[in-house]
C-alpha cells in the first residue's frame, strides 16, 4: 500500500488530501472518496478505508475547514465546499471517482454530483438531508448551534448524545466519553452547522443522474431516517437502505456500513 498527502488551494482556501492505492497503482480507474460531516474531518474513516483500499484508490479530504484545511472570510455556502471537492478529484485522480458523503459530505456531494457529473460515478448518500425546513430537524441544528456559540463544551456533549444511539454510548467507558467530550471542536464548527440550517438542494437532487444509494441510519437522532427516505424519493431511481447505527455510523457499526456500500459499488 501507498500514501501520498496533498494541500491545493483556491481563491481564500485551501484543502488537504490523502490518498492510498495499491502498489504500482496510484491512477487506479475504479477510485473511491469519502466526505466527512460538520464536526468532524478525514480521519473519521480510518477504520473504514481499509475495506475499500486493497483493490482501489481511496481518496479522504479534509474540507470546509475542518483537519488541515481552511476557508475564506467569505459567506460559507454548499456551492464553495462542492468547489472545493471537485478540485480535489481534478487534482488527485484522472477518472470519476465514486462519492460518497456522510451528513453534512453527503449534502456536499449530491451538490458535487449535480454540478459536475463528469467528475462522478457513481453516488452513495448517508444520513443526508434535502432541505431546512423539517422542525425537528431545526430544533437539533438550532440548539447545537447556539451552544456551540455560547457552551462549546456542552456542545460536544450535545452533539454526541445524537451521533451515537443511547446504547451505543452505554457501552463506553466514563472515561472515554470524558475523552471524547473534552476534545475541542474542529475549527469554525460553528460557520458549518450555520451552513447546515441553510440547505436546500431540492434543485441539484432533481438534476442528479448517477446511480446513487441512500443509506439511512435507524438509531440515528441527528439526522433521522425518514428525512434520508425523503432524499431518496427526490433522486430518480436511487436505493434505499438503512444499517443499524446511530449518526456517526463509522465509529458505531463501520464494518454492515462499508459491507453495504461495497454491495453498491461493485453492483453491475
Amino acid at each position: 500500500m501507498q500514501s501520498i498527502k496533498k494541500i491545493i488551494h483556491l481563491a481564500g482556501s485551501f484543502i488537504s488530501y490523502h490518498k492510498d492505492f495499491p502498489a504500482q497503482q496510484e491512477n487506479h480507474q475504479n477510485p473511491v472518496m469519502f466526505l466527512h460531516g460538520t464536526n468532524s474531518s478525514g480521519m473519521s474513516f480510518g477504520r473504514v478505508k481499509k475495506a475499500f483500499s486493497d483493490d482501489r484508490a481511496v481518496i479522504i479530504p479534509d474540507y470546509a475547514g475542518c483537519g488541515d484545511s481552511g476557508l475564506s472570510t467569505e459567506i460559507l455556502t454548499v456551492e464553495h465546499l462542492a468547489e472545493q471537492v471537485a478540485a480535489v478529484i481534478n487534482d488527485s485522480n484522472d477518472a470519476p471517482v465514486d462519492l460518497v458523503g456522510v451528513s453534512l459530505g453527503a449534502v456536499v456531494a449530491a451538490v458535487v454530483a449535480a454540478k459536475y457529473p463528469h467528475l462522478v460515478n457513481k453516488l452513495v448518500l448517508t444520513a443526508p438531508w434535502a432541505t431546512n425546513d423539517d422542525p425537528y430537524f431545526r430544533l437539533m441544528l438550532t440548539t447545537w448551534l447556539k451552544l456551540e456559540n455560547s457552551d462549546p463544551a456542552s456542545a460536544t456533549a450535545f452533539a454526541l448524545s445524537h451521533a451515537l444511539s443511547p446504547e451505543f454510548i452505554s457501552s463506553l467507558e466514563q472515561e472515554t466519553l470524558q475523552l471524547i467530550c473534552a476534545k475541542p471542536s474542529e475549527k469554525e464548527a460553528a460557520r458549518r452547522i450555520a451552513l447546515g440550517l441553510s440547505v436546500n438542494i431540492e434543485n441539484e437532487l432533481a438534476r442528479i443522474d448517477k446511480e446513487t444509494l441512500i443509506i439511512g441510519l435507524n438509531r440515528d437522532t441527528l439526522i433521522p431516517p425518514y428525512l434520508a427516505y425523503e432524499v431518496h424519493r427526490k433522486i430518480k431511481n436511487s436505493l434505499y437502505a438503512e444499517v443499524n447505527s446511530g449518526h456517526a455510523v463509522q465509529m458505531e457499526n463501520p464494518i454492515k456500513w462499508s459491507k453495504t456500500i461495497r454491495n453498491f459499488l461493485h453492483k453491475g
